[in-house]
């Protein structure tokens, strides 16, 4: 018998990807599976493709019936994972895919999010230096969002071998609608998606900004100020983060390349892309794989770092079941596909 597994929001695409995953996972049975609103409704109802799932229902969202799980995910919107997570045992561990236990200053939360703070868990992103052993050693953990996700890993290897300066970071990056969730608004109805590319939450208001600027802050031992523009895409899946920072001073190509080489190139989900050739989010989708390439622009000073990830993958589901694998003690790579 292997471990079992209960998610919490899990009607939504996210909550989807992650039985997906936990079907299919060597280590892992699906455990209780708690949908809020959609409570009493088949699963396959929701996510028709989970024919593994058929006859299992959603049932409602009873801390004690997670708790009966070896570890749970937790796929819920802003201030709802705190509460659930605040009635587990603490021996149960627990995966936050939200955004409530990711920023360890009270303020800066309050200042993003508004209401109480609940805390800061030990951020999930393996690939940071000593993030793996801390990881393991938690039972709560703080899976980072997609477009962190996808800006950190572009550009804290720069930050680390000191070839770029953290207070000037400018990201424009493009998101598949699934990262906006179930939710119905007539901003998503495809015939005001197909076709276009809009703008949102323009000017520092994107929940991720103060994310990333704690982590590259303590990568690069200075303030990092990041400027990010996000764009959703008519896609269902993916990011694409086009990551310009200054650099510190005139560097190439080819060392910009290393710096980020050096860094993941023993990554098991990392890769950096041969010399000219540049990531597209067609080449991610349903896997936990991130695809970077680096060019400096030397007239402008500036290094540009290119990544692209599955917002669903990498950037939210297959991270949370890294982040699970070690805290288990299991294979990193146990259930998750390059």
């Amino acid at each position: 018998m292997g471990r079992t597994a209960g998610v919490a929001g899990a009607s939504g695409y996210v909550g989807g990807e992650l039985l997906r995953l936990i079907s299919t996972h060597p280590e892992l049975e699906v455990g209780p599976l708690c949908a809020g609103t959609q409570a009493g409704k088949a699963v396959t109802d929701v996510h028709p493709e989970l024919t593994s799932l058929a006859g299992r229902l959603f049932e409602p969202t009873e801390p004690s019936r997670l708790a009966e799980a070896d570890i749970v995910f937790l796929a819920l919107p802003r201030g709802e994972s705190a509460r659930v997570a605040d009635s587990l045992p603490p021996e149960v561990r627990v995966v936050d895919l939200g955004p409530d236990f990711r920023l360890a200053d009270a303020s800066v939360w309050e200042r993003t999010y508004g209401g109480p703070y609940a805390g800061s868990w030990p951020y999930g992103l393996p690939e940071l230096p000593g993030a793996r052993e801390r990881i393991a050693a938690a039972n709560r953990v703080a899976s980072p969002s997609c477009y962190a996700t996808a800006m950190i890993l572009a550009l804290a290897p720069l930050l680390r071998a000191g070839l770029a300066e953290p207070a000037d970071i400018v990201v424009t990056a493009a998101s598949g609608t699934s990262g906006a969730g179930r939710s119905a608004s007539d901003g998503h109805l495809a015939s005001a998606l197909v076709g276009a590319l809009r703008g949102y939450q323009v000017g520092g208001e994107h929940g991720s900004v103060p994310e990333v600027e704690q982590v590259l802050t303590t990568v690069a031992g200075h303030p990092a100020t990041v400027s990010l523009t996000p764009v959703l895409a008519p896609m269902p899946r993916g990011i694409l983060a086009v990551c310009s920072i200054r650099m510190t001073r005139t560097a190439d190509t080819g060392e910009l390349r290393a710096a980020v080489d050096a860094a993941y190139r023993d990554e098991p989900f990392v890769r950096l892309l041969k010399n000219g050739r540049w990531p597209a989010t067609g080449a991610v989708t349903g896997s936990n794989i991130a695809l970077l390439q680096a060019a400096a622009d030397i007239r402008a000073g500036r290094a540009v770092v290119l990544a692209t990830l599955d917002n669903l993958g990498k950037g939210a589901a297959g991270q949370a079941i890294q982040i699970a694998n070690l805290m288990l003690g299991l294979r990193e790579d146990a259930g998750l596909t390059v």
